[in-house]
Parts: C-alpha cells; sequence; structure tokens
C-alpha cells in the first residue's frame, strides 16, 4: 500500500458473527463498524440513532435562555433586530435559519452578509459602526462573532446588545456580549460540542421556537456537511432528518438549485450537500456576494428562485474557472516541492473567493498542513485560507503566531488569515516548524484507512444489493464516518480506457457487474491496460443506467504490482545509439521504470544489469548479502554495453544522477532511490527545526547524554535528527560535546549553517530526495528536461 493508504485493522471474525445475530445487521456493515472501534453492541446502536428525540437539548448551552429571553425583550418592544452571519455555506444557512425563525414569530429582521473581499471573515468594526448608526437595538451573530472582541465590546457600550452564537474555536478571552451561545463555552452541559454555525443557530431558535424546528433541518444539514464537521452524535441525527427534510422538496430555493446541479432530491444524500449543494451556495460569497444565497434559502416565490439558482449556476462556474487559474499559478509555484512537512504558497492577486478550495487540493496533494494566500500589491497584505490534514490543529498550530497576524480565525481544520506581504516567510517557517514537530502524527492520522479489501476470492461478494445495504445502514457520510474505503486488490481488468471531450477521465471494466470511474486520470489508460493485475482503491457507489444497476468504484488510487512499469517517454535530443552527443545526454528515448516502492529483497538482482548505488557502505552490505550480482560506486566503472541500469540509493549530489545518464546508452532505467528509514528521517530536518533545537540547547545550557532520549522527545524530533542537529552545530562549535554533556557555547562567535560541511551534505541529500525519491514520474520528468538545459 501506499504511504497514505492504511490497510484494514485485523478484526474477530466471531465477534462480528455474534454481533450480526444480535443485531440484525449484515455482516459486511459490522465489519466496517468494528474496525472503526465500534465494537460493542451499545455502541453501534448509538452510533447509527438517528431519532430526533436523542438530540441534546437547548437547555444544555450556557446563556442560551438568557438569549431568548433578550430576543423576546426585543420583540415585545418593537426593537430593530440585525442578524450577522458570513459569507460561506454554513454562514448563509445560519442566517437563514435565524430569519426563518424570527419571521416565524412575525418578526422582519435586517441581515447581514459580510463580503469576503472588503470585511473579511468575522466582525468588522466599520460594518459594527454603521450597524449600530442604523439603529440596531439587538445585534444576533451567526457562525461569527467569538473573535469579534473589539466589535462586541463597542456594539455593548453604545447601547446596542450582542447576543453572540458561534462554533468556532474560542480565544483566550471571550467577547463581553450580553449572551454568548457557544457549544464549547466553560460552563456549557453540552456532552457533544462540534455543532456547525447553522447548528448552534438552530438551537438557538428551537429555544426561541419552544419546540423543535423540523423544517429548519434541511439548512441545518446543509451548513453541517458544508462546514465539515463530525457526522457522529447529534451532528448525524441532524443530517440524516435534514436529509429526509430535504427529500420533501418544500423549500424552493433548494429545489430550484437541485435542477441547476441535476441533482434528484429524492435520493439526496450528504454527498450531495458536499460536492453539488453546498459549492453552489458558496460560490457565491467566493466570487461576489453570498447575501443572495439567503434570498434563495428563504423565498417563498417560484420565479424568485429560479433566476437566482440560475445566476447562482454561472457564478459556480465561473468559480470553477478561478479555481483553475489558481491552480495552474500554484502548480508553477511548486514544480520542484515533493514532500514538504507544510505549505505556505503565495502569489500576487490570486482569486481570493477561491483560496480554501486550493489549499484543500494542496493537502490532498502533498498530505501536509497548507495555506494559500493573494498578495495585494497596494496594501502589501497577504490574505488566504489554511486546511488541515488528520488531526494537526491548524489553528492551535498558528494561534501563537495571531500577533504577528491582522486577521485570524478558523478552527482545527481550516483557517482565515490576513498578514502582512514581509511575514509571509516567517509564518512558512513558523508552520514548517509546528508540522515537523508533529510529522509522525501527521503522517499517523493522516493516512486513510481502508475499510474492506475484495480479492479474486471474494469479489461475489460485491453486488448492487450488499453496496446499498452499506449505504443504507452507514449514511450519512462525512468527517469521522467517511464514506467507507475498500481495495480491489491484484485483479485482472477488462478494460482501461480515457473517455469525455477531453480525455481526463478514466473508465476501467472489472466484469458485467463492476466498473470504475476514476476523475483527471485519463493518461494512466494505457499504463492500466498493460498491466497485468491492478489494485483500484476508493469508494463504491451505483450506476443506476437504462434500467440496469451495477457496482461502480469511484478511484482515488492505483497500486501496481512491483514488476509493473510505470513508463513516461523522456525525449532528447535525437542521436544514434552509442554515440555521445555534445548537447545532450545519450539517453534518447529512456523508459523510466518506477521501482521506489520496491524492497531491497533478492528478487531486484535475478535480473543482470548495472546497479549503481552512490553509498559505497550500503554497495558492500548488499554484496555481502546477494553475492550474484556487481554494484558499482563510482564514474569509471559504468558499463557502456548494457541496456538496463538500476539506480538503487540516492546520490549524494543530484548532478551524479545526470552525470551517470549522460554516460551510458541504457534504454531501460529502474528508478529504486532506496532511503533508509533513519536518513528520512534526518532529511525531515529543516531549518526551522534547526533554529528551535539550539535555542532549546541554550536555554538548557547543559544536556546530559543520558537524558538525549528525553530530550529529544521534549523538542518533539527523533534521535536521529537531534544526532544531526548535534552534529552541525558541534562542527560550528555552537555546542561542546563530550562523553556525559552537551554543553551550550552561545559565546563562540556566530557562523553560517552554510558552514557545516554536515549541513550541507544534507541539504545536497535533501534536494536529490525532493527531486528523486518523492512525487510521480512526470516531476522527475520536468528535473531531466531542466537539467538537460543547464
Amino acid at each position: 500500500m501506499q504511504e497514505h493508504w492504511q490497510k484494514p485493522p485485523t478484526i474477530d471474525s466471531q465477534l462480528v458473527t455474534n454481533l450480526a445475530a444480535q443485531l440484525g445487521l449484515p455482516e459486511s456493515v459490522l465489519a466496517i463498524l468494528v474496525g472503526r472501534g465500534y465494537d460493542t453492541a451499545d455502541k453501534i446502536t448509538e452510533f447509527l440513532a438517528t431519532d430526533l428525540a436523542n438530540l441534546t437539548t437547548p437547555d444544555h448551552f450556557y446563556d442560551l435562555d438568557k438569549a431568548v429571553a433578550r430576543i423576546e425583550s426585543a420583540i415585545e418592544n418593537d426593537e430593530k433586530i440585525t442578524v450577522y452571519g458570513d459569507y460561506d455555506a454554513d454562514g448563509v444557512t445560519s442566517t437563514s435559519i435565524m430569519v426563518e425563525a424570527l419571521a416565524t414569530l412575525g418578526i422582519e429582521v435586517t441581515y447581514y452578509i459580510p463580503s469576503r473581499f472588503t470585511d473579511g471573515y468575522g466582525p468588522n468594526m466599520d460594518r459594527y459602526h454603521e450597524i449600530v448608526a442604523d439603529g440596531t437595538q439587538l445585534l444576533i451573530t451567526v457562525d461569527n462573532g467569538i473573535s469579534g472582541a473589539a466589535e462586541v465590546e463597542y456594539a455593548q457600550s453604545q447601547g446596542v446588545d450582542v447576543i453572540v452564537t458561534d462554533h468556532h474555536d474560542l480565544p483566550a478571552e471571550l467577547p463581553a456580549a450580553f449572551a454568548v451561545v457557544h457549544p464549547r463555552h466553560p460552563q456549557s452541559d453540552c456532552q457533544f460540542s462540534y455543532f456547525s454555525g447553522a447548528g448552534v443557530a438552530f438551537y438557538l431558535a428551537w429555544g426561541l421556537l419552544g419546540e423543535l424546528p423540523v423544517e429548519l433541518l434541511d439548512l441545518v444539514a446543509i451548513g453541517t456537511v458544508a462546514d465539515v464537521m463530525p457526522l457522529v452524535a447529534d451532528n448525524r441525527i441532524l443530517v440524516a432528518n435534514g436529509l429526509q427534510q430535504m427529500q420533501a422538496g418544500e423549500r424552493l430555493g433548494l429545489v430550484a438549485l437541485a435542477k441547476q446541479a441535476k441533482l434528484d432530491l429524492n435520493h439526496v444524500t450528504a454527498h450531495d450537500i458536499g460536492f453539488k449543494l453546498a459549492p453552489r451556495l458558496n460560490s457565491l460569497g467566493r466570487v461576489n456576494s453570498g447575501r443572495p444565497a439567503v434570498e434563495l434559502l428563504t423565498t417563498f416565490d417560484d420565479e424568485t428562485a429560479t433566476k437566482i439558482a440560475t445566476d447562482t449556476e454561472k457564478t459556480n462556474q465561473q468559480r470553477q474557472q478561478l479555481v483553475q487559474e489558481v491552480v495552474d499559478k500554484v502548480a508553477a509555484e511548486l514544480a520542484t516541492v515533493t514532500a514538504p512537512p507544510a505549505l505556505v504558497v503565495a502569489g500576487e492577486n490570486w482569486a481570493e473567493g477561491v483560496l480554501g478550495i486550493v489549499a484543500s487540493r494542496l493537502v490532498d496533494q502533498y498530505h501536509c498542513p497548507t495555506i494559500v494566500l493573494s498578495i495585494n500589491p497596494v496594501t502589501q497584505q497577504a490574505k488566504g485560507s489554511g486546511r488541515s490534514i488528520g488531526e494537526f490543529d491548524l489553528f492551535a498550530a498558528l494561534d501563537d503566531f495571531r500577533e504577528q497576524m491582522i486577521n485570524f480565525g478558523g478552527h482545527a481544520g481550516a483557517i482565515g488569515l490576513t498578514v502582512a506581504t514581509d511575514k509571509v516567510a516567517e509564518l512558512r517557517d513558523h508552520l514548517v516548524a509546528k508540522a515537523a514537530q508533529q510529522q509522525e502524527q501527521i503522517q499517523a492520522t493522516g493516512q486513510q484507512q481502508i475499510d474492506a479489501v475484495f480479492t479474486a476470492q471474494n469479489i461475489t461478494k460485491l453486488t448492487p444489493d450488499s453496496v446499498q445495504a452499506v449505504s443504507e445502514i452507514l449514511e450519512p457520510y462525512g468527517e469521522s464516518n467517511p464514506e467507507p474505503t475498500v481495495a480491489l486488490k491484484d485483479l485482472q481488468w477488462q478494460h482501461w480506457q480515457a473517455i469525455g471531450q477531453t480525455k481526463q477521465t478514466l473508465k476501467g471494466t472489472l466484469n458485467n457487474i463492476i466498473s470504475g470511474i476514476a476523475f483527471r486520470q485519463g493518461g494512466l489508460a494505457a499504463q492500466l491496460q498493460a498491466a497485468s493485475q491492478v489494485t483500484a482503491i476508493g469508494q463504491l457507489g451505483l450506476n443506476r443506467w437504462q434500467g440496469k444497476t451495477t457496482v461502480q468504484l469511484q478511484i482515488k488510487d492505483f497500486i501496481l504490482p512491483p514488476e509493473t512499469p510505470q513508463v513516461d517517454q523522456v525525449k532528447t535530443n535525437q542521436s544514434e545509439p552509442g554515440k555521445s552527443s555534445s548537447s545532450a545526454p545519450r539517453w534518447a528515448d529512456v523508459e523510466l521504470i518506477d521501482w521506489r516502492q520496491q524492497k531491497l529483497d533478492r528478487t531486484i538482482w535475478q535480473t543482470p544489469r548495472q546497479y549503481v548505488c552512490f553509498n559505497e557502505k550500503l554497495a558492500h552490505q548488499l554484496q555481502q548479502r546477494f553475492t550474484s550480482s556487481s554494484r558499482i560506486t563510482t564514474l569509471d566503472q559504468l558499463a557502456a554495453d548494457h541496456q538496463e541500469l538500476l539506480f538503487v540509493d540516492l546520490p549524494t549530489d543530484i548532478r551524479l544522477f545526470t552525470r551517470y545518464l549522460s554516460s551510458t546508452n541504457a534504454q531501460r532505467i529502474y528508478l529504486m532511490f532506496y532511503t533508509s528509514p533513519a536518513m528520512k528521517e534526518r532529511l525531515q530536518m529543516q531549518i526551522p527545526q534547526l533554529r528551535n533545537l539550539l535555542k532549546e540547547i541554550y536555554q538548557q545550557k547543559t544536556v546530559l547524554v543520558s537524558e538525549l532520549a528525553q530530550f529529544a522527545q521534549h523538542c518533539g524530533i527523533t534521535m536521529q535528527q537531534l544526532r544531526f542537529g548535534l552534529s552541525v552545530f558541534s562542527e560550528l562549535n555552537f555546542v561542546k560535546i563530550n562523553k556525559e554533556q552537551i554543553t551550550a557555547q552561545p559565546q563562540m562567535p556566530k557562523r553560517q549553517l552554510s558552514d557545516s560541511q554536515t549541513f550541507m551534505r544534507q541539504q545536497s541529500l535533501q534536494k536529490s530526495y525532493r527531486e528523486l525519491a518523492v512525487g510521480d514520474l512526470t516531476q522527475i520528468k520536468t528535473f531531466l528536461k531542466s537539467s538537460q538545459s543547464r
């Protein structure tokens, strides 16, 4: 399996059988639940429950009764009420919930949806001045406000009471509002506390109306899914019932929007919300203004709903174009980046509204926390969004950088921020250092678990009925309850082809019941067609066409057997085979074969070919274990008549790699680039981590050799990384090392890290690792072409 896929956990088959008998559920479903930790009947029953009677009640929210009393007083005294929302899907559904709840009581309120571009995220002081000046007497925030201490203080000082309803991470000091309704308020009694902004607004509406407002559950479902809240406990109940409410087709705006999205509301799922409805609602705030979204969701007029939905579809298409433009620019920025601990990417005048989408795509590609910023050359400010991975808390990681930022807010998985342009590099160093300290955790929690594996022995169990049964029981899918991921392992597929106008989509046929589809992967068709076996990983669904229902795997990844070449033709200036060219290497039309997932075992050495091993110690060890083959460690040992060449390990200098290629006539190049686990740990040690380590040593003054393991743990690094750092610092006389202790020497003259040979060797290896050991063959091809031109 590739590094970001985690094999299914080993489960007790007898336990699954017993639970199936006890609960009357299919074993296929129970195997997934047990693998996810729901290993008792009580846990499974509690997880699967979707009855509204099991919801947390409003009285568990601190200050909610106080907020209700204040709203009732405002209604009784005919005070002007303003709802201050947000421009994303959670914000507009939160606003719609409050507006509709008050309308039920006969109250017409004013609402304000801030502009992403002029107001930014959260409370804006200029807007608060305008709201106060406009005669508002009660201000209710939804999906924002918890970070607006100054704005709330201003409004309260002007005699305007503020009720904050929010769900974002709590700051050290809460705003001094009339009431703060937040599920994680220190004095809240909520057992479950990870509601969306729409969820919190719904609870205030429930308390205000005196009964559970079922008619608002569709809006709660959209806000909850769109804001990627965990779909467990109360959220699972809210979304499951919200989908039912949506299927009733009573909200005219949703009916019109679904029509534009070619979505059948009778079969709407959480996936449809996340990938069809929410992106369209979000597009309004990303491109222009989010206000029409509230109009769409609250209108009772068919014509109005149709017009806004049509305009929304056009805006969404414009949003898609903007996303692609920024993606192309970011790709150019990251052309040589392969395995960073974290990413902070910035460019001038990138479309601000789509930066969160781009950040999410980069997280998927690089598997690390990512921030994407747009620089305004006039204001010299960089504004953007960040997305996290696994259990890395992005909000907490940047909280101690808050004072360096102009604006900052969000939660563990997603943040919004504005910084001065000259702080971007410092922000990057800060996030990279934080991520590097938690690299093992990021890699572990960032992995996606495979829930089930189907092989030739059990593939017949995969039927439309079995797929339908799993989805009916486990849905709604989302955060903390992902759609099950399966691997169709080592199977011979009948056919692969690129389809669509642009041939970007890949379609595969396994048999007459099972097919596969992979978006933006059409270029792999020829390679997969040539493979003897393929492991395809993805999520299962049903394809209904012309009265026939089949199983369709939406493919996320492929794994090919080791002998299957990932082939890319690298074209150079043409020269006759066997003859050198002064302007180009002699590796015209070379096949690059990716063996970077191969192990150093006996099967590697059974075929006669040349083996390049840059590390003499490793070459000697391999020769001791595998005596039947001969490895070369210097360029003069390279024979000109070999047709196959295998690069076993990483070159200490990437230029060595190109020299070998320039000196060989081999037509087939195998790329292994073996990197030991210890070396991988050292290569993760970047400049910010070295600086932090040295700072820690200076603070400690002395560190006992007997306590190095504890010191490494304290610094958030491994022993391999600590030893590397100490070697560098010793060379530079920053520390003095003897058998008993390491002593800091801050009085010694300051020197550059580049003065250390150990550090410079590491830098060279890091470049080799980035360019050669990580990433796909396309990136290596790009590097080879660029190296030709130098």
